[in-house]
């Protein structure tokens, strides 16, 4: 039995939560006091039978730098809910693969998908997530809800993410690009932080010249064996020269990759790496977070996840001195920060207890109390106002106000049905290019073919 006092505060977190899914004080607890006797259960069992309240949710998620602020945010939810979020962690590569062995295998040992951009494309072509309005016929997005160039829509008649499709997924963890540097040495040896690329290379050569550091730049350039690694560092610089990886999305799916700007913008990349470490086809994100932490290079750029490492006194060597910036322009003088956040779905045929009860979580995460969390504890929002009230003040704001000012400039990551299958040849070949084992034009046009095979292999192109 729950004690009295424990029981009060336990409705009072009842009542709170209900009215922010928007439910009258009235609707029963999922989970909760109904815990206490048997017939619940989330993805493990009693849930599926219709029969019981769905008391657990099982969310799978991946080994990234945000997790910790994931699982403060999900024990909250489960303070207030009563519903029990136990999140399966598998490493970046795994996590992918764990979920569409499931959808394979038809069976549903998730109750929510998180998927990597990369991966949405193939899971909402593939009918494996099901539209929000599935579960509740009178769904509407939340209008704060920053929709990252149209990440939570899919419009199968484009096979592409529009605002004219079905919202399939909400985004978690609104993760950019960011330009992270040294302030002190930017100031001991007179740099301006860099409003291109070519300054930023520039800047670069300049402190390894000094000897004042090992490292200009740290590009992340190791291959990822599912997932995008050093394309999605590569993005930002590609868009930025005015690359694209199609003619015209949605209706003319011709590779563009090996144009003179998709050239360009390689060879900027190999030069960047060309500063880093010998060897950039070793270095991962974890690599690129460790080397700027232990004080060895100069700057970077990466997601504004590991923005609070940086910033973390116990951790980080350049804790008091670490700048945040929007990452640096391209020829046209315009940044392309490239959209890298995960979406949380509904699989497709999951019992309707518990995709009702996937949904509001999933609603949950995005409100103010959620987010503002999340924030807190180093997550970066995804939800306007609480992005907005962190790059104001608060202990995030260094990073989210660059961050904000990046929303206006934000590009797609891949987001394609055949996404998993082209980042395969990007990682592959972009790896080789940053670190000097092929020339950036030869290496874009063994791209451009290896994605064209792609193309048509996916019925794309005649």
């Amino acid at each position: 039995m729950i004690p009295m006092n424990d029981q009060a505060k336990l409705e009072t977190n009842r009542r709170r939560f209900l009215q922010v899914l928007g439910l009258g004080a009235s609707v029963p607890l999922l989970g909760g006091v109904a815990a206490c006797s048997p017939g619940g259960g989330g993805a493990l069992g009693g849930g599926a039978g219709g029969g019981g309240k769905v008391t657990e949710l099982i969310v799978p998620t991946a080994k990234t730098p945000w997790l910790d602020a994931y699982r403060k945010m999900a024990a909250k939810y489960q303070e207030q809910s009563g519903v029990k979020i136990t999140l399966r962690e598998f490493p970046y590569d795994g996590l992918f693969t764990q979920q569409t062995n499931a959808v394979q295998g038809n069976s549903f040992p998730f109750d929510i998908f998180q998927i990597d951009e990369f991966g949405v494309g193939q899971f909402y072509s593939n009918g494996w997530a099901q539209p929000f309005d599935a579960v509740d016929p009178g769904f509407t997005i939340d209008p704060e809800v920053l929709t990252y160039a149209n990440l939570p829509y899919w419009d199968a008649e484009k096979k592409s993410s529009a605002d004219t499709g079905k919202v399939m997924g909400y985004p978690i963890n609104g993760n950019m690009d960011l330009f992270v540097y040294r302030k002190d040495l930017y100031e001991e040896l007179g740099l301006s932080v860099p409003k291109t690329w070519e300054e930023a290379i520039s800047n670069g050569r300049k402190a390894v010249d000094s000897g004042k550091i090992r490292y200009g730049y740290v590009p992340r350039a190791q291959a990822a064996q599912a997932g995008l690694s050093v394309t999605y560092e590569f993005m930002p610089v590609f868009y930025s020269h005015g690359g694209s990886w199609f003619k015209e999305e949605g209706k003319d799916w011709t590779p563009t990759i090996n144009s003179e700007a998709g050239i360009a913008a390689a060879t900027t990349y190999r030069e960047l790496a060309k500063i880093g470490p010998d060897q950039p086809q070793t270095v991962g994100q974890a690599e690129v977070i460790s080397l700027m932490q232990g004080g060895q290079a100069l700057q970077t750029h990466v997601v504004a996840a590991a923005a609070s490492q940086f910033l973390n006194k116990d951790k980080s060597q350049i804790a008091d001195v670490v700048g945040f910036a929007e990452v640096p322009a391209g020829p046209g003088g315009m940044p392309a920060p490239t959209s890298g956040t995960w979406s949380l779905a509904i699989p497709k045929g999951l019992p309707a207890e518990r995709a009702k009860a996937a949904l509001d979580f999933i609603k949950w995460v995005l409100t103010d109390e959620a987010q503002t969390v999340f924030m807190n504890a180093g997550g970066i929002p995804t939800r306007r106002s609480a992005l907005a009230s962190g790059a104001e003040s608060g202990a995030g704001a260094a990073y989210l106000k660059p961050l904000q000012e990046s929303v206006q400039h934000i590009k797609p990551s891949i987001r394609q049905p055949f996404g998993p299958a082209m980042a395969a040849q990007t990682e592959k070949v972009l790896t080789q290019i940053a670190s000097g084992q092929v020339s950036p034009a030869k290496g874009m046009d063994a791209l451009q073919a290896a994605v064209t095979k792609v193309v048509k292999d996916a019925g794309y192109l005649k």
